[in-house]
């Protein structure tokens, strides 16, 4: 059985899906299997997969007869999977050569840890602006310390950490009652985040490419929606950990910073639903 499997949903993605291939290809860690997920793709993209996967057997492309939702493409990959590390790759996104053999590593050197994640360069491709964050640093060894780093820390690539297999299934169900993209990655890694159970490989690069605009963005209105739907369910999972009460309720104090910072700032975002609605009074008057 492979080590590692990464799944690399994809659609329509011919400009930047031979360079996501041929990054995994170039990987120090040979253990895995690559399993990607062409949505029905009409660009060029399915010969490109198609020809990647006939040069390297590590590699498998599955092609939908249709186009399916983006969220059901990514479960088809990862029930396909084997490997008992798992990981998906952005099929515009791309790391250093040894990104997989350091992620490894830091899963293998913290049995109880459900993620590894690296720090993330940010590349957007139409303003030329770069930013690198690296992987948070503690100031302290316990529980509630590392945690609560690790939710002031985070960034939304390490949705695209390395997993152990479980605690990825688990990740889906935590999301399933979230009806939002919005923050959706972070909700996703919020178990391991609140319980401290993300590995860190700081001397890898995972490398985010914006390259087109996102189509989950959010009103003021709906974002405080979200807001307060992902706080719910974060509670809810600090709520079920084995902290102490007063654990918890500093827990509970940073999730709020986390969720200012992450999915909405509260106050600036109140301020901004109100002048929306205002607005739209004045609209129909």
């Amino acid at each position: 059985m492979v080590r590692t499997s990464i799944v690399i949903p994809t659609y329509n993605g011919a400009s930047t899906i031979r360079e996501c291939l041929e990054c995994i290809r170039g990987q120090s860690f040979a253990d895995f299997e690559a399993i990607i997920c062409d949505n029905a793709s009409t660009d060029g993209t399915s010969e490109i997969c198609a020809e990647v996967a006939a040069a390297d057997q590590r590699f498998v492309h599955i092609r939908n007869d249709e186009t399916i939702p983006v969220l059901d493409n990514f479960k088809k990959g990862l029930n396909l999977s084997r490997g008992r590390y798992f990981m998906w790759r952005a099929d515009d996104d791309l790391t250093d050569e040894h990104h997989l053999r350091e992620t490894v590593r830091a899963l293998d050197g913290a049995p109880d840890a459900r993620l590894a994640v690296s720090t993330v360069r940010r590349i957007n491709t139409t303003t030329g602006r770069e930013a690198v964050y690296p992987v948070p640093s503690p100031a302290g060894t316990d529980r509630l310390t590392r945690a609560t780093a690790t939710l002031l820390g985070c960034h939304p690539c390490w949705f695209y950490g390395l997993w152990r297999r479980d605690a990825v299934f688990d990740a889906l169900t935590i999301v399933q009652s979230y009806p939002y993209l919005w923050a959706f990655d972070h909700l996703a890694t919020m178990r391991a985040m609140a319980n401290a159970q993300v590995a860190f490989a700081p001397n890898a690069v995972f490398v985010q490419r914006i390259m087109r605009e996102g189509f989950y963005h959010l009103d003021p209105v709906e974002r405080l929606a979200a807001r307060k739907a992902y706080v719910a369910l974060a509670r809810g999972i600090i709520a079920e950990s084995g902290y102490s009460a007063r654990e918890k309720s500093a827990l509970m104090r940073a999730l709020e910073k986390h969720a200012d910072k992450r999915v909405a700032p509260w106050f600036k975002t109140h301020k901004r639903a109100l002048q929306m609605k205002v607005a739209k009074y004045f609209t129909r008057s």
